[in-house]
């Protein structure tokens, strides 16, 4: 067979750099300058950013688990605003939600480094994004966290400034 140019190695190497990557982004940040920190688009903090990250986690981990369980089953979305309420970010630490979200990506990657090639060819549909294999999501959520990565590059950026 043919070798696809979208494949579950790159998918996983992909996943594989947010932690390190995200390190990088935030050497030498302390609490405070975590939570003053922002790009001017969304208001978000970089803290609030490492919350979402850690939050979409949680929501990719559902998504990959009603792909495996059922067929063609609907995606879970994710509501921004209603994380932040029930995750009441600003009472947490940079260094705590860091952990976990680095916890939570190499479960997932550990998980999805498991699967067969007839599993990552399994699919869903976002409500409103549209058809997705379990190769999409995880291709997505590389992306997903190149968005962020670039809006906290953006925070350190606009510190300098």
């Amino acid at each position: 067979m043919q070798p696809h140019i979208l494949n579950p190695d790159k998918a996983l190497r992909t996943l594989r750099k947010t932690p390190p990557l995200l390190g990088l982004m935030l050497a030498g940040l302390d609490e405070a300058g975590s939570r003053a920190l922002g790009d001017g688009l969304d208001s978000w903090s970089m803290l609030y950013i490492v919350c979402h990250l850690r939050d979409y986690e949680r929501i990719v981990a559902a998504r990959v688990e009603a792909i495996l369980a059922d067929d063609d089953p609907e995606l879970p979305v994710a509501d921004n605003a209603a994380l932040i309420r029930a995750g009441d970010y600003d009472a947490l630490s940079l260094a705590a939600v860091r952990a976990d979200l680095r916890a939570s990506r190499e479960a997932l990657i550990a998980h999805l480094a498991s699967l067969d090639a007839a599993d990552w060819q399994r699919p869903g549909h976002h409500p409103q994004q549209g058809a997705a294999t379990l190769l999409d999501v995880a291709i997505n959520t590389g992306l997903h966290d190149i968005d962020h990565l670039e809006q906290l590059a953006r925070c350190r950026a606009g510190a300098r400034g």
